[in-house]
């Protein structure tokens, strides 16, 4: 099983477009040469004369305070807060309908907690849980009628314990032990219930194919 995080933290990715920046990391406004404080908008001109991309708040150079992303329609797609340059407190990220897309909280640049992403219905797509930046719980993945479609226990970052996925219909298709990381065996069902397969392994093409 492979897991890929869906969320991609939008926050900070223009910031080159600006400005510059010092040895310490710090935002040089042009206009001045020196480390900015205040509120900025960050134009992006392919969308259009005065087009909002971000809206971010410093402090000296760094990012402090609420930032907001947009989409091309100037709907809001994202927003969160900085403490000193790194993202503090939730996260949340929106379609362009204005529906929750994804939930995060971070602790000072730390992912801490549940993150959570939801279709555009509403239901849940993915939930996964960190502690001090590492999966830590279980991480389910739902198909869009809501139904289970993947669940695996992570431990200290590392798939741990028995990961399942499921036939939409809600029946399992896939059973796959790990150990810290580890393929240890794996059972394959018919969608009917039926084991169809089941084998322990050492096959390094098996454990590749598993782990991705």
């Amino acid at each position: 099983m492979k897991y890929t995080l869906l969320f991609i933290f939008l926050f900070g990715m223009a910031h080159a477009n600006l400005g510059t920046f010092d040895k310490e990391g710090r935002f040089i406004y042009p206009e001045t040469n020196k480390p900015y404080t205040g509120n900025l908008d960050v134009i992006n001109n392919d969308w259009g004369k005065d087009a909002v991309e971000f809206n971010k708040n410093y402090v000296d150079g760094i990012l402090h305070g609420t930032e907001k992303s947009y989409y091309k329609s100037g709907k809001l797609k994202s927003v969160g807060k900085f403490n000193q340059g790194k993202v503090n407190g939730i996260v949340t990220g929106y379609y362009e309908d204005g529906s929750v897309q994804v939930i995060a909280y971070f602790d000072n640049g730390i992912k801490q907690g549940r993150v959570v992403h939801y279709y555009p219905n509403g239901n849940r797509q993915q939930e996964q849980l960190y502690t001090n930046d590492e999966l830590d719980g279980m991480h389910t993945t739902w198909y869009e009628n809501g139904k289970p479609m993947e669940t695996m226990p992570y431990s200290r970052g590392l798939a741990h314990g028995i990961g399942r996925t499921y036939y939409e219909t809600g029946g399992v298709f896939e059973e796959v032990k790990f150990k810290y990381g580890t393929p240890k065996f794996i059972r394959v069902f018919t969608e009917d219930g039926k084991l169809s397969e089941q084998k322990g392994f050492l096959d390094k093409k098996i454990i590749e194919r598993i782990v991705g």
